[in-house]
């Protein structure tokens, strides 16, 4: 896949995704839904920041870094970013609707997810 496929199905997705969020928010009563229908607005909203953050991401590392770096490096490390703060972002919406959000529930979701992307930078100098 070359980088404007990627980018293009990516955008596209994106799109789709916040859509998707868009028809959930407008469209529905969250006093008479079910468990389902907040289980589709969280992923929707996971892929769509996931989306949206990677692509910001990614642009923004080919416009600061230097143009030495592989583009493919650079879309997996945005990628891979884009993916741990939408979750964090997703984890804390849900525990404030659940009124579980504490600075210390916070710091453990932050320190766990903070944890995996340390993990996947030593992997890659390992090797």
């Amino acid at each position: 896949m070359t980088l404007k496929q990627y980018l293009l199905v990516m955008g596209c997705g994106t799109v789709l995704s916040w859509t998707a969020v868009a028809l959930i928010i407008f469209g529905i009563d969250p006093t008479e839904t079910q468990g389902v229908v907040f289980g589709a607005l969280y992923f929707s909203l996971l892929l769509g920041l996931t989306g949206l953050l990677s692509i910001i991401g990614f642009l923004l590392r080919v416009w600061l870094l230097p143009k030495d770096f592989l583009l493919t490096r650079q879309v997996m490390i945005s990628f891979r970013q884009a993916v741990l703060v939408a979750l964090l972002l997703v984890i804390m919406l849900i525990l404030r609707s659940r009124s579980l959000l504490s600075w210390f529930n916070a710091s453990l979701v932050v320190i766990g997810l903070t944890l995996v992307e340390f993990f996947f930078i030593s992997a890659r100098t390992r090797r």
